[in-house]
């Protein structure tokens, strides 16, 4: 019913957007999780919004059902006759009741890291999608014949976003399970895919690819996103001949800076949507100008105005400590020039963001620390040779113990998502410390390494697993 919270637990798929559609229409609540998460990852986010109801697949359900005392629970695909399990789809005599959503109405929770390093439900209206997503129709030029390949999660503001903004078009929409570069160009051509979405890291994939004479033999004519480096933006175009456009947004904002497909800035992430005031401010939250003397960029942080389609709140938490005069403090830093194009620097908050996931050092280390050979550890992020970040964990043994590397990174295999796992594990005699004793991690962030011996988990990924 109206106001009800769902958690929904679904890989991104046909049935995930009729659910949240559904939902919507209803007036009720989408709560997303990421079907990579342990449950036990998940349950503070599903108590805190007081979710009544499941939607889960059968890969989930059995480890879901018994997490919540459930008013309803719904099966996706073959999820036997478990008894009190109702199935996903209508009976034929069902009819739609007529809808009872309104613009300003909670239409979603996402779990995110928010601006801290701790993880958080944002609470997202309708209008916050709908705006952007008519936004998005007129500077990308969307028209009905459009298609739409959508391969990132649609418990994301990314995935959620884009595929919004292709039902604002008029557009068709593929499912892909996950993106996978091996895969990816098969994809563009079965479907006729003319748009799609993207993260940094996957154009530098797409690059990495032999070179073959199908390279510009699709129908693909644009990819959105952000995080691209200008480098790779330019090799994609140039191979591939299909634009890249740019753009920086938050799951507390949706889309805020965008290039225009007509009018785009090679590096920049755009300037403000119609609906949006965007700044770079010092720590303090004075406006900062875009040069100083010299001619020298100033580097602020992205701080973005409070307006219609921003988060109504996190869950449990009005998320007041986050502004500053009525401005976001995205912990994004940055700069913007003469004008008005925004340009993205770096991140100031400790969170590792590791192919479109924020993953929490925090989270990891308490994991590592209940290693019984393990005196101390210290997780941080470290350059990722596609152009990200990867998740690398400093541990020192205990006095008189040994461990084997290979073997620590299965064991966190046991408490930690998939991406969450550290790629590096380094062993050291000690971490570099404060003068109040507290780890360094701007100095291991900065020396990379502390001449220990170090394990790569990737040499034991398989590539197609592991998404490359």
């Amino acid at each position: 019913r109206r106001g009800d919270r769902v958690a929904v637990v679904l890989p991104s798929s046909p049935e995930m957007a009729y659910a949240w559609f559904a939902l919507g229409h209803l007036g009720a609540v989408l709560v997303p999780l990421n079907t990579a998460l342990l449950p036990a990852e998940t349950e503070p986010l599903l108590r805190a919004a007081d979710a009544r109801a499941l939607i889960a697949d059968a890969e989930h359900l059995p480890t879901y059902r018994s997490l919540l005392p459930w008013s309803v629970v719904l099966g996706v695909g073959d999820v036997g006759t478990a008894p009190g399990v109702l199935p996903f789809a209508a009976p034929p005599e069902a009819k739609a009741p007529p809808c009872a959503a309104r613009p300003d109405d909670l239409l979603a929770i996402l779990q995110t890291s928010g601006t801290t390093s701790r993880a958080k439900g944002v609470c997202l209206s309708h209008r916050g999608y709908t705006l952007p997503a008519r936004e998005f129709v007129s500077w990308m030029r969307v028209v009905p014949e459009d298609r739409f390949l959508s391969c990132l999660p649609l418990f994301h503001m990314a995935g959620q976003a884009f595929l919004a903004s292709a039902v604002a078009g008029g557009a068709a929409v593929a499912f892909a399970p996950r993106f996978s570069a091996h895969h990816f160009w098969e994809q563009v051509r079965e479907h006729r895919i003319t748009l799609t979405r993207h993260l940094g890291e996957m154009l530098a994939v797409l690059c990495r690819l032999p070179e073959s004479p199908e390279d510009r033999r699709h129908t693909l004519r644009a990819v959105y996103g952000g995080g691209a480096r200008a480098d790779v933006a330019a090799e994609f175009e140039r191979r591939f001949g299909a634009l890249v456009v740019e753009g920086y947004g938050l799951s507390e904002t949706n889309t805020v800076l965008r290039n225009e497909i007509w009018d785009r800035r090679p590096g920049s992430i755009g300037r403000p949507l119609p609906h949006c005031e965007v700044r770079i401010a010092d720590p303090l939250g004075h406006p900062l100008p875009a040069t100083v003397a010299g001619g020298e960029p100033q580097i602020g942080e992205i701080q973005v105005r409070r307006n219609p389609v921003m988060m109504t709140g996190y869950i449990g938490d009005s998320g007041e400590d986050c502004f500053v005069d009525g401005w976001l403090r995205t912990g994004d830093l940055g700069f913007h020039d003469s004008r008005g194009d925004f340009y993205f620097v770096g991140r100031s908050k400790d969170t590792i963001r590791r192919r479109g996931e924020n993953i929490h050092p925090a989270a990891i280390e308490s994991v590592l620390d209940r290693h019984e050979a393990l005196a101390a550890s210290a997780v941080v992020g470290v350059p990722d040779e596609l152009g990200g970040e990867e998740v690398k964990a400093f541990v020192v043994v205990k006095p008189g113990r040994s461990i084997d590397l290979a073997e620590l990174g299965e064991w966190c295999r046991g408490f930690l998502a998939e991406f969450e796992v550290p790629r590096y594990f380094e062993l050291c005699s000690a971490l570099p410390r404060t003068e109040t004793n507290k780890v360094n991690k701007g100095e291991l962030r900065r020396r990379g390494n502390l001449g220990g011996a170090i394990f790569d988990r990737r040499v034991l990924v398989p590539r197609e697993q592991d998404g490359r």
